[in-house]
């Protein structure tokens, strides 16, 4: 399974630990994505509070990462009872229009299919035209109720080749964020070496 977006970086869910990164990145939202994304202007602490909570057992959530910072999240809320799943997609402004969206989806559409989540609900305000796009890009059902979208994606059931396809994509993933970790501390170290010369040069 390729993913289509055309900046670089890694996609790969987030681990409970990394509740800091998905804060900030919600953080960096502008007002416009932030109202989108909540229904509503919301304040720094309550994204705060929000995010303390957001990576709990219910939750999966896939991220896009540059250079170990979370630009892009897709959240999927686990509703065991209905067979459903809530989703959410948020991307900064500067990846925008690049595909992140709609690779983010494709990884979680890939990850509840295995396991045993029947549709992605997603609802938005009326002004959310990008979240309108991605649904329909999936096929999705579109409805309306007081004033709000609806999207309803069905999922296939899952099978061995996307047992094998969620596998492969964590594993390549995870090298990949491994390396980039490796790259920026290696570039931390050089920094430091080169202050360290200048400073015994003065």
């Amino acid at each position: 399974m390729m993913d289509d977006f055309t900046t670089p970086g890694v996609i790969r869910k987030l681990l409970p630990w990394e509740t800091a990164a998905f804060r900030n990145h919600l953080l960096r939202l502008d007002p416009q994505a932030r109202h989108c994304r909540f229904a509503a202007g919301v304040s720094d602490q309550t994204i705060i509070t929000y995010a303390e909570k957001a990576l709990g057992p219910d939750a999966l959530v896939h991220g896009f990462f540059v250079e170990g910072a979370l630009r892009g999240a897709a959240e999927l809320r686990l509703l065991p009872e209905t067979g459903s799943g809530e989703v959410a997609v948020t991307v900064e402004d500067d990846w925008r229009l690049t595909g992140i969206g709609t690779a983010l989806f494709r990884r979680l559409l890939l990850t509840a299919r295995n396991r045993g989540v029947e549709n992605l609900v997603m609802s938005c305000l009326p002004a959310n035209r990008a979240m309108q796009r991605l649904a329909a890009r999936f096929e999705g059902k579109i409805s309306y109720a007081s004033g709000d979208v609806f999207a309803d994606v069905t999922t296939p059931p899952a099978s061995p080749l996307s047992l094998w396809r969620e596998a492969w994509t964590d594993g390549s993933s995870l090298a990949a964020a491994l390396f980039d970790t490796q790259v920026r501390l290696l570039r931390k170290q050089a920094r430091l070496s080169r202050q360290f010369v200048a400073g015994t040069r003065t």
